[in-house]
């Protein structure tokens, strides 16, 4: 394995991986920070990292530079990373990775990523990701589920998620390349999707990265202290809020996708946008609005 630099010689019992992929799938950077607020409250370990070189344009997705407090100036590089947490036994540990969507070589990229897998002994995969719906802001996150293991399937609908099966056709992304590339290894595969609305398409969301963390956590049966999305999810609703009140077309909109959202299945309305209706103003204004804030705390 060429491309990945291994931090330690990885062990072979671990049963679990959770993975999730910036960019295409990852509204409001739900999946990702998930997978990020993970890592900190297991104190997982670092194990791996996949070389960029060979799989991502860096002229679509640049290296950064940034200042340390002596001045000094440092590169950092796209990372595709693993985390490895190992509890006391008896208790399985879980693999975690989070990488970003990569521009060239998908199969390739697959192989690897998987490689390390296959090393680590994993036999089931959780994929998590974020999607644009039409949901409102004002109510909790849904999130769906589907799972090729009947047991995995049984435990997804145990936690009240809606499990219908995908009927998507169309352009995919690089979760769905690996999903498919590790059933023919013989690997599980568990889909966990939360739904962002889709009128804030740039806004960083921690209301549904908690809506995945608190579906992973009754998953795998972990013990996660959710209490410090609880400020951000605040500020978030505030500062949707009003952004939303600047607009009485966007304020009868998110009206309409309440009713759906409130009604049952069947009966749901289906909303229909204002002709005054700008979601690209909506999202231009909340993005201005969390500037200031963000300003304002930094002063």
């Amino acid at each position: 394995m060429d491309e990945v630099a291994l931090h330690h010689e990885p062990p072979s019992n671990i049963p679990t991986m959770v993975t999730a992929f910036g960019g295409w799938i990852d509204a409001g950077e739900a999946a990702t920070g998930a997978i990020r607020s993970l890592v900190r409250q297991l104190a997982a370990e670092p194990l791996a990292e996949i070389d960029p070189e060979d799989f991502v344009d860096f002229t679509q997705t640049r290296p950064v530079v940034r200042l340390t407090a002596e001045g000094e100036r440092l590169i950092r590089w796209p990372r595709s990373a693993f985390w490895l947490w190992q509890p006391p036994e008896p208790r399985a540990g879980l693999l975690l990775f989070r990488g970003l969507e990569p521009q060239r070589r998908w199969r390739a990229y697959a192989t690897v990523l998987l490689d390390v897998a296959a090393r680590c002994g994993i036999q089931r995969i959780v994929s998590l990701g974020a999607v644009l719906a039409d949901v409102p802001h004002t109510r909790p996150p849904r999130v769906t589920g589907n799972s090729t293991d009947p047991e995995w399937q049984a435990r997804l609908e145990a936690c009240g998620m809606l499990t219908r099966r995908s009927r998507y056709e169309g352009p995919t992304g690089m979760a769905t390349i690996v999903m498919d590339a590790a059933q023919r290894r013989g690997m599980a595969s568990c889909n966990v999707r939360g739904q962002a609305p889709h009128y804030l398409q740039r806004a960083t969301n921690p209301a549904v990265s908690r809506a995945l963390l608190t579906t992973v956590a009754r998953l795998l049966d972990l013990e996660l202290d959710l209490f410090p999305f609880e400020a951000a999810v605040r500020a978030f609703r505030t500062q949707c809020d009003q952004a939303v009140a600047q607009d009485a077309a966007v304020q009868g909109y998110i009206r309409q996708l309440e009713q759906a959202y409130d009604a049952p299945g069947a009966e749901a309305p289906s909303p229909r946008r204002d002709d005054d209706f700008n979601p690209e103003q909506l999202m231009h204004e909340l993005e201005d609005f969390l500037r200031q804030e963000r300003e304002r705390g930094a002063e």
